[in-house]
């Protein structure tokens, strides 16, 4: 079973930053030796009084740490990105990454984002769009002519294509059916979110499978689904480690409107976590892990394990402790 973690690079304003480089690396030299496939990384604006290392300087830093694992992002808001700026990026990156890069993008949810970048938020969908059929006409590597509603393009070329043939992957993040099915005809894979429930999964799993084949599209793409994720010594202070941090980051989700409890509904920590989080023991994990692989035919689960609070030794035996879990999967 392949696995893959989410790097968290965002802490509280009071702070010191001046190890946390060392441990999110720290965290992928960790990860990479314990048999993980992939890393992956996140990316917001505007989150403070909280700090945060922004995602494309990070992922320069971490793909030299990275090994024979995919890196890629889970998501970039490509609506208030340019395309240009990205594909150029994006294309290095692959390089750096020996060609192991998947871009994973969404449209994002919070206002103060959109009217941060002077752009509107009832004209994502038709941003997000045009952006990813410019970054393919771009990584051709041939001139680009374009003239749509948000990008103009008199023939220039990019300066470097990305070393996968045919352009990176694109991953796209959706929790809506319509959106499922957007990112069944345009993207390259599905990115999940942490908080679908299990028949969630189960449901936009097939509607994404059913529109790449009505569409055309090929079938042999990764089925990966995102999960919140711990793993301890014993079934019981596994649980307790974690409530408090994972549900610190699901009212702060709730704030946003987003996620189990969004709209103001009280959150009950075992209420969400029921068939949302993967949390235990290595055999309780195991045969967690097991039911999605068996019912859901996951390929690759990528998940979240660190929260505010938790400790960077008890992260590190939680990522070894996942790798020998997957080892035997």
């Amino acid at each position: 079973m392949r696995v893959g973690l989410m790097l968290t690079s965002e802490w509280g304003p009071d702070e010191d930053l001046t190890p946390k480089l060392d441990q999110l690396v720290e965290q992928v030299r960790v990860a990479r030796d314990s048999g993980f496939a992939s890393i992956w990384i996140v990316q917001h604006f505007l989150s403070g009084p909280n700090r945060q290392f922004q995602s494309m300087p990070l992922l320069g830093r971490i793909a030299a740490e990275t090994g024979e694992m995919t890196l890629g992002t889970s998501i970039l808001l490509l609506p208030m990105l340019s395309p240009v700026l990205l594909a150029e990026e994006v294309a290095a990156l692959d390089w750096f990454t020996g060609g192991r890069f998947v871009l994973g993008v969404g449209m994002g949810y919070r206002d103060h984002e959109f009217h941060a970048f002077g752009t509107r938020r009832s004209e994502r969908v038709a941003r997000f769009v045009e952006h990813i059929e410019v970054m393919r006409k771009l990584w051709t590597g041939e001139p680009v002519h374009h003239r749509g509603r948000f990008v103009r393009l008199e023939g220039q070329q990019v300066s470097l294509v990305p070393r996968q043939k045919g352009g990176v992957p694109i991953w796209i993040g959706a929790t809506a059916e319509p959106a499922v099915r957007r990112a069944a005809r345009i993207g390259d894979g599905w990115l999940t979110a942490g908080a679908m429930s299990f028949d969630e999964l189960g449901h936009l799993s097939n509607v994404f499978e059913q529109e790449r084949r009505e569409a055309g599209r090929p079938l042999d793409y990764v089925r990966q689904f995102s999960r919140e994720c711990w793993v301890g010594p014993d079934d019981a202070s596994a649980w307790a480690k974690v409530e408090k941090p994972i549900m610190s980051k699901y009212e702060r989700y709730s704030s946003f409107g987003f996620g189990p409890g969004g709209g103001g509904k009280p959150l009950e920590f075992r209420e969400i976590a029921e068939d949302r989080f993967v949390i235990g023991d290595e055999g309780r994990v195991r045969d967690e892990l097991q039911r999605y692989r068996d019912a859901l035919r996951v390929d690759e689960f990528r998940f979240r394990m660190q929260w505010p609070g938790i400790e960077q030794a008890d992260l590190l035996d939680s990522i070894r402790r996942m790798g020998r879990v997957a080892a035997k999967l």
